[in-house]
C-alpha cells in the first residue's frame, strides 16, 4: 500500500517551528504510532520534496535528524528506511486521518477531584473581585530596577541553588520587620518563604497532619483554605460565626467533645485581623480565650493574616502570634495583597522544628523561591519604599472604601445590605433575596463588569466586593451597571 505521506506530514509555513523540524516530528511520530513500521522505505529527498512543496535540502535537513535520532537508517544504493531495531507498534489505520483525542488505558485512567475547584480568570474590565491590590498603585520600577541590577551585577551564588527556607538575606531582614511591626520575637530560622499563601496551606497541611485528623474552621471561611485541608483528607468541624467573627465559645465546645471521644482537635485556621469572608477583626476577649484553649487542648491556630497592612479604622491590631507563648501559633501571609498577585512572595513564621519540616516538604514540591525577588523584596523593606508604598496605598484605599460605600447606600441601599469594614480591601455584601447574584453575576458580566456569583457561601445570596482596585471614576461606573441590570 503506497504510503499518504503528503496527508500524514502536515505543515505550517507560519509557525514558528523550522519546516524541517516539523517534517523530522511528524516522521517520528506517525513511527511511534504504528503507521509508518520498521523497515519501511521512506521516499527520497527529492520526490519528497516536490510531494512536500519545499526545498530538497529541507528534506535532507529533517532526515538527518532523524538519523542523529535513531528514528531511521541509510543504506547507500538502497534508500532510507524507518529503523529495524524499534520495537513493533500495532499500526493505526493511517487511511483515515486520526484526531488527537485521548482515550482510556486500562489501569491508567485519571480520578477525578471532586474537591478542588480551577478559580475563574478575571478578564474583565470592571471587577469587584475578592479584594485585591490596584496594580497600577505598585511600585513597579522600583522592583524592575531591584531586580535588574540582581540579575546584570548580583553575585553569582544568586543564580544557583539556594536554600528552600528562602533566601538567608531576605529572612533576616524581613524578621526584623516582623518583629517591629507585628510585635513577635523571632529569628531567621522562624520564617519559611513560600510562593503565596496557598502554598502555604499545602505545605503546612502535608507536614503536620494525618488523613482524618480533626480540624476547625469558620461557618464561612476562605474557600481556598478549605478546600486545600480537605482535599489532604482532614476532616473539617465546622464552627458558627457570628456579627464578630468565629464564635470561640464553640470552639471551645467542640474540643470538649472531641477530647472526649479521643479524637482530639489538631488545628484552627483563622483569619483573625480581617475574617475572610465577613471583613470583622476578632475581639480581645475571643484572642485571648483562643490561646488559652490552643494551650489546654493542644491545637495549632493556623493564622492567615492576609492583608493586615490595610486597617483604617485606627491602627492594625497585633496578630494572635505576638502573644504566643508555646509555639502554638502557624502565622501566615503574602506580598500579594502589598504589591501584586503575580509576585508570589509569601512566609510562613513557626517555631523552629515546625519550619525544618516545613522545608522538607518545600524541597520535593518546588526547590526553591524566587531568590532576586526575595533580595529585591529585602532592599525594599529596608530602604523603606515598602512602607512608603503602604502608606500611600493606605490612604488611596480607605478614599475608595468610604466613596464605595457611599456610592452603594445611596443607589442600592435597598437592595444591598453591608457594614462599612474597619481594614481589608473589600466589603461583605448581602443582597435582597428578590435578587438572583447567580442570575445578577451573569447579567453584570455581558457588560464588562465581574461580580461574584456567591456559590461559595451557600445560599446566603452574598458576596465580597472588592473595592480596592478600581479607582473612583470605574467605580461610579461598576455601581451604574450594577443599578441598570437590577
Amino acid at each position: 500500500m503506497q504510503i499518504p505521506f503528503k496527508t500524514l506530514l502536515e505543515i505550517n509555513k507560519e509557525s514558528s517551528l523550522p519546516i524541517y523540524v516539523q517534517i523530522a516530528n511528524g516522521i517520528s511520530q506517525n513511527i511511534q504510532a504504528g503507521i509508518l513500521k520498521t523497515g519501511t522505505k521512506l521516499l527520497g529527498t527529492r520526490q519528497m520534496a516536490e510531494l512536500l512543496e519545499v526545498h530538497r535540502k529541507t528534506v535532507v535537513a529533517a532526515y538527518d535528524e532523524l538519523y542523529s535520532e535513531g528514528w531511521i537508517e541509510v543504506f547507500p544504493q538502497k534508500g532510507t528506511f524507518v529503523a529495524q531495531h524499534l520495537p513493533t507498534v500495532k499500526p493505526v489505520e493511517f487511511s483515515v486521518k486520526q484526531e488527537n483525542t485521548s482515550h482510556e488505558i486500562p489501569n491508567l485512567t485519571i480520578a477525578q477531584n471532586a474537591i478542588i475547584k480551577i478559580p475563574p480568570v478575571i478578564t474583565h474590565r470592571l471587577a469587584f473581585n475578592d479584594g485585591l491590590p490596584d496594580i497600577r498603585l505598585a511600585p513597579r520600577e522600583e522592583l524592575a530596577r531591584l531586580y535588574a541590577h540582581y540579575i546584570k551585577f548580583g553575585d553569582s551564588s544568586i543564580l544557583q541553588y539556594t536554600n528552600p527556607y528562602g533566601h538567608i538575606r531576605f529572612r533576616e531582614v524581613f524578621s526584623a520587620f516582623l518583629n517591629e511591626t507585628r510585635g513577635m520575637n523571632i529569628l531567621p530560622q522562624n520564617i519559611l518563604t513560600t510562593r503565596g499563601s496557598q502554598m502555604a496551606f499545602y505545605l503546612i497541611g502535608s507536614a503536620l497532619f494525618q488523613k482524618n485528623d480533626e480540624m476547625l474552621v469558620g461557618s464561612l471561611n476562605y474557600p481556598a483554605a478549605n478546600m486545600t485541608f480537605e482535599s489532604l483528607g482532614l476532616k473539617l468541624n465546622i464552627v458558627p460565626i457570628d456579627e464578630d467573627g468565629i464564635v470561640v465559645d464553640a470552639v471551645e465546645e467542640i474540643c470538649k467533645q472531641k477530647s472526649m471521644s479521643n479524637t482530639p482537635i489538631k488545628a484552627i485556621y483563622i483569619t483573625s485581623h480581617h475574617y475572610h469572608p465577613t471583613t470583622v477583626t476578632l475581639k480581645p476577649e475571643r484572642r485571648i480565650k483562643l490561646l488559652a484553649l490552643a494551650e489546654k487542648y493542644d491545637f495549632y491556630i493556623i493564622e492567615d493574616d492576609y492583608d493586615y497592612d490595610y486597617h483604617y479604622a485606627n491602627r492594625p491590631v497585633l496578630p494572635l502570634a505576638s502573644a504566643d507563648r508555646h509555639g502554638l501559633v502557624i502565622y501566615l501571609g503574602s506580598f500579594t495583597k502589598r504589591i501584586a498577585p503575580t509576585f508570589r512572595v509569601g512566609y510562613i513564621v513557626a517555631k523552629q522544628e515546625i519550619i525544618d519540616e516545613l522545608a522538607k516538604y518545600r524541597r520535593i514540591m518546588d526547590r526553591q523561591g524566587d531568590t532576586i525577588l526575595e533580595l529585591s523584596l529585602a532592599d525594599m523593606l529596608e530602604d523603606g519604599t515598602l512602607k512608603r508604598y503602604t502608606t500611600k496605598a493606605v490612604k488611596t484605599y480607605r478614599e475608595r472604601r468610604d466613596f464605595t460605600c457611599d456610592l452603594l447606600k445611596n443607589e442600592l441601599g435597598n437592595i444591598i445590605d453591608f457594614k462599612i469594614p474597619d481594614g481589608g480591601m473589600a466589603i461583605w455584601a448581602k443582597f435582597d433575596k428578590s435578587i438572583s447574584l447567580m442570575e445578577l453575576s451573569e447579567k453584570v458580566g455581558k457588560k464588562g463588569l465581574y461580580l461574584s456569583n456567591g456559590s461559595a457561601y451557600g445560599d446566603l445570596n452574598a458576596c465580597r466586593m472588592g473595592f480596592s482596585s478600581m479607582n473612583l471614576k470605574e467605580m461610579e461606573e461598576s455601581v451604574g451597571i450594577l443599578k441598570v441590570v437590577i
